[in-house]
C-alpha cells in the first residue's frame, strides 16, 4: 500500500516561474509579516522539491532562518510558530527523527501559549508525519491528525480540514479499518468540493485503494479512474502518478485481468525509478512479482524480488513480511517445497511476533494454513482458519473471507464433515459472486433467478390445486360420516348409536385437526415461496443497477480515450439516460415495495446528480415542488428520461455564457389520477418559429416518444422563459394487484 503525498503548505508556490515572482516582490517588501509568510512558502517549495538533495534542504534551512529573525524582531507570533514547524519538517526531512521531535514539542508549546489554533494544528500534523504506518507509531500519528482536525475545523481553515480528513482516511485504511476510512474520505471530499478545490486525484487515488481493502472493486475501479482521468487534465507529472498507477494496477490484478495489472505497474515503477522514490520501488517491484507468478512466469518472479532485496532492502514490516510470504507461495506454487520452507519459518516467527490483531496476519494465516493443508494438519489447520476468519470480519474483508471459507471447504472435506464443507462451498460461492460480478456471472445468475421463479410459480399452482382437492375430500367425508351415522342409527339399537356416534365424532375431530395441520403447513410453505420470490425480484433490480453501472464505467472509460466533442457529449448523454434508469432500479431493490417508485424522491435525486454532473449549483437554481406519488416501472423509467433530456437541454442552453437563472420543476397531480409534470426556466426560450414536430434533435425525439409511451401529452412554450408541460395517466393497476396480495399474505 502507497501513501499519497500530503498536500504541504506553501503550495501556493510550485513553479520556477512563481519562485521568481516571489523572489521580487520580496525585494519590495518592507519589515512587515507578509515577507515573515513568503519566506515560509519558499522554504516549504524547497523543502519539497523531489529527492533529498543537501542544496535545497540548505536552501530551505536559510529561508526558515530569515523568517524566524524578521517575526522575532517585529514580535510576530504565527510567523515564529510557521518558522518553527518548518525547521522541524526540514530536519525531518534530513533524517533526524529525535531533533525533529524536539523541535516540533517547542513548535506545540509556543502555539499553545499564544493560542494559535492554525499553527498549532500545523505543528500537530507534522509531529504525526515523524511516526511510521505500523502499530504504536501508527495510532500516535492518527492521534496528531485527528488533534489537527480539530482545530482547523475550528478556525474554518477548509483546505486544511480536507487534508486532514484525507489522510486519516489513509491511516485508518493501512490500520485495517477500511469502511470507517471511506467515510472519512467521501467527507474529505465534500469538503474540497465545497471550496472549489480541483486538485482530487489525491482523495480519488485513496478511495480506490480503501475500497479494494473493502473488496469493492467496482467501486475502486471507478476513483482509480477518476484518478487518473484528473492526474492528465491536470498535467500532473508528479510521483503521485506512480501511486495512481499501482493502484489501478492492484483493482485489475483483484478484477483477474493480469495484463492490464501489469501494464499499469510497469509504468508505476517507470515513474518510481525516475524520482528514485525507495518506498514505492519495494511495493511496486513486489507488485510485479507477484502478478508474474499468478501469470506462470515465475523465474521472472523471483528475478524481481531478488532485485528487490538487493537494490531496494525493506525498510518496514509489511515488506519484510511481504517478500518470504510471495517467495513461500511462488515455491509451492512450482511444488518446491524445500526451498519454501526457510521462508515459512520467516512467516511463522513473524506471526508469534506481531499483535494477533495486525492487518498482515491475514497474510501469515493464509501461508500457515496453505502449509498444515499440504502436509494434511487438517486439525491444525482448522483452528488457524478460526482465527484467519475472525480477523478477516473484523477487517471486513470480503476477498480474505471468500478464500479462507474455500480452503475451509477442504478441511472438513478432508476431516469427513460434508455438511459444514458444503456450508463452507455455499459461502464461499456467495462471496466470490459478490466480488466477482462480472457480465458472464451475471448472465448465469440471471438464467437462475429466471428458473427458479418459473419453478416457484409452478409450485403454487400445484399446491393451490391440491388445497382445493383437499377442501372437496373433507367435504366428501363430511357426507359420507353423515350417512354412515344413519345407517348405525338404523342398524342398531338406541344405546348403540349413541355410542357409535361419540366414537365417530372423536375420529372426525382427530381427523380435522390433521388436515387443519396439513394446511397451516402447507399455508406457511407459501409464505416462505412469497418471500423468495420478493427476493428473487429485489436481486433482480439490484443486478440490473449494476449492469447500468457497469455499462456507465465503459463508457466514461472508453471516453478517456476519444479526442471527438460529438462522441464526448454523445457519451455524456447516454451515461446521463443511463444513470436515471439506474435510479429506479436502486431505489427498488432498497425499498419494501418493489413495485413502485416513489417520485419525489426520484426527481431530487435525478436533479442532485445533473447539477453534480454539470458543475452547475453556481449558476443555476434549481426550485422543485412535487408530491409523493408513486409510479410503477412502466411509467417512471420513461418520466425519467424525460427530466433528464429536459434538464440537460436547459443547463446546455438555456442560460448562454455565464448567464444565472432558476428552474423550476413540479411534478402534481391535477385532477383524479392525472399527472403533470412542468419544466418552467427563466432562460432564452425557445427561438420564434420553433416547431417540436419538424425537429431532427435526438433529445426532442426522445421526450416525444417518450410520451407516447406513457399515453400522454406534450406541449412547449415561452413564458419567460422555456415551459415544458407533459401530462399523463397514472396506472393503477399495479395498486390492485399490491391490494390483492396483501389481502393474500394476511
Amino acid at each position: 500500500m502507497l501513501i499519497s503525498p500530503v498536500l504541504a503548505k506553501g503550495q501556493g508556490i510550485r513553479t520556477k516561474e512563481e519562485v521568481e515572482a516571489a523572489e521580487i516582490k520580496l525585494r519590495r517588501l518592507g519589515q512587515t509579516e507578509s515577507k515573515v509568510d513568503l519566506w515560509i512558502d519558499l522554504g516549504t517549495y524547497y523543502l519539497n522539491l523531489p529527492g533529498e538533495l543537501k542544496a535545497d534542504l540548505a536552501r530551505a534551512m536559510q529561508l526558515r532562518e530569515q523568517a524566524f529573525a524578521l517575526a522575532s524582531k517585529i514580535e510576530y507570533p504565527k510567523g515564529i510558530a510557521g518558522s518553527m514547524v518548518l525547521k522541524g519538517n526540514i530536519i525531518r526531512e534530513s533524517g533526524d527523527k529525535v531533533l525533529g521531535t524536539k523541535i516540533f514539542e517547542q513548535a506545540i508549546a509556543y502555539a499553545s501559549k499564544f493560542n494559535l489554533k492554525e499553527q498549532l494544528a500545523e505543528a500537530y500534523s507534522a509531529m504525526g508525519n515523524l511516526f511510521g504506518n505500523e502499530g504504536a507509531e501508527l495510532d500516535k500519528k492518527i492521534a496528531y491528525n485527528e488533534k489537527s482536525l480539530v482545530l482547523y475545523r475550528q478556525v474554518g481553515n477548509k483546505l486544511e480540514e480536507a487534508n486532514s480528513l484525507k489522510n486519516l482516511g489513509d491511516y485508518y485504511n493501512i490500520k485495517g479499518q477500511p469502511a470507517y476510512a471511506i467515510k472519512l474520505m467521501d467527507t474529505s471530499l465534500a469538503v474540497y468540493r465545497s471550496v472549489g478545490f480541483k486538485e482530487l486525484q489525491g482523495v480519488y487515488n485513496n478511495m480506490c485503494i480503501t475500497n479494494i481493502s473493502l473488496g469493492n472493486f467496482s467501486e475502486a475501479l471507478k476513483y482509480g479512474l477518476l484518478a487518473e482521468k484528473t492526474a492528465d487534465q491536470l498535467a500532473d507529472t508528479s510521483l503521485q502518478r506512480s501511486s495512481i498507477n499501482n493502484h489501478l494496477g492492484l483493482t485489475y490484478y483483484y478484477l483477474r485481468n493480469d495484463q492490464k495489472a501489469l501494464d499499469y505497474w510497469l509504468r508505476a515503477k517507470n515513474i518510481a525509478e525516475r524520482y528514485k522514490d525507495a518506498g514505492y520501488m519495494q511495493t511496486i517491484i513486489a507488485n510485479v512479482a507477484t502478478i508474474y507468478v499468478r501469470m506462470k512466469r515465475f523465474e521472472e518472479g523471483i528475478a524481481e524480488l531478488k532485485e528487490l532485496i538487493k537494490k531496494y532492502p525493506p525498510t518496514d514490516t509489511q515488506m519484510k513480511l511481504r517478500i518470504p510470504y510471495i517467495l513461500f507461495n511462488t515455491y509451492y506454487d512450482i511444488q518446491q517445497y524445500g526451498k519454501a520452507e526457510p521462508y515459512f519459518k520467516t512467516l511463522i516467527k513473524f506471526h508469534h511476533d506481531l499483535p494477533k490483531d495486525d492487518p498482515n496476519q491475514i497474510y501469515l494465516y493464509r501461508s500457515i494454513i496453505r502449509k498444515l493443508i499440504h502436509e494434511k494438519q487438517f486439525v491444525a489447520a482448522d483452528g488457524y482458519l478460526k482465527e484467519h476468519e475472525k480477523q478477516s470480519l473484523q477487517q471486513k474483508n470480503l476477498l480474505a473471507l471468500s478464500q479462507l471459507h474455500r480452503l475451509w471447504f477442504d478441511v472438513d472435506s478432508a476431516l469427513n464433515k460434508p455438511w459444514s464443507a458444503v456450508a463452507h462451498y455455499k459461502t464461499y460461492k456467495r462471496l466470490t459472486d459478490s466480488i466477482w460480478n462480472n457480465d458472464k456471472n451475471k448472465q448465469i445468475s440471471g438464467l437462475e433467478i429466471e428458473f427458479q421463479t418459473e419453478k416457484k410459480d409452478k409450485d403454487i399452482a400445484l399446491l393451490s390445486q391440491k388445497n382445493q382437492l383437499q377442501k372437496v375430500t373433507i367435504e366428501n367425508e363430511g357426507r359420507l360420516r353423515y350417512i354412515f351415522i344413519g345407517g348405525l342409527f338404523i342398524a342398531l339399537m338406541f344405546v348403540g348409536l349413541i355410542y357409535n356416534r361419540y366414537r365417530i365424532k372423536r375420529r372426525s375431530n382427530l381427523v380435522l385437526e390433521q388436515k387443519q395441520n396439513e394446511i397451516n403447513a402447507q399455508n406457511e410453505l407459501l409464505r416462505k415461496i412469497l418471500n423468495e420470490k420478493e427476493w428473487l425480484l429485489r436481486e433482480i433490480h439490484h443486478r440490473v443497477k449494476n449492469n447500468l453501472q457497469i455499462v456507465i464505467s465503459l463508457l466514461n472509460t472508453q471516453s478517456a480515450y476519444l479526442d471527438n466533442e460529438d462522441a464526448l457529449v454523445a457519451i455524456r448523454n447516454s451515461q446521463n439516460r443511463m444513470h436515471a434508469m439506474s435510479l429506479i432500479h436502486q431505489k427498488l431493490y432498497q425499498s419494501d415495495n418493489l413495485a413502485e417508485i416513489d417520485m419525489k424522491w426520484y426527481i431530487k435525486e435525478l436533479v442532485d446528480y445533473m447539477i453534480e454532473c454539470f458543475d452547475t449549483d453556481k449558476k443555476i437554481q434549481f426550485i422543485l415542488e412535487t408530491e409523493a406519488i408513486k409510479l410503477d416501472v412502466a411509467q417512471a423509467v420513461p418520466l425519467g428520461l424525460i427530466l433528464n433530456e429536459a434538464i440537460s437541454n436547459v443547463i446546455k442552453y438555456a442560460f448562454p455564457v455565464d448567464e444565472k437563472g432558476k428552474v423550476h420543476i413540479s411534478f402534481l397531480v391535477i385532477e383524479d389520477e392525472i399527472c403533470e409534470l412542468k419544466v418552467a426556466d427563466t432562460g432564452i426560450g425557445l427561438p420564434e418559429g420553433f416547431v417540436p414536430e419538424n425537429t431532427e434533435s435526438l433529445g426532442m425525439s426522445l421526450m416525444t416518444g417518450l410520451t407516447e409511451q406513457l399515453n400522454g401529452e406534450i406541449k412547449m412554450w415561452n413564458d419567460n422563459g422555456l415551459v415544458l408541460d407533459v401530462i399523463f395517466k397514472r396506472h393503477n393497476e399495479l395498486i390492485t394487484e399490491n391490494s390483492e396480495l396483501l389481502i393474500n399474505k394476511n
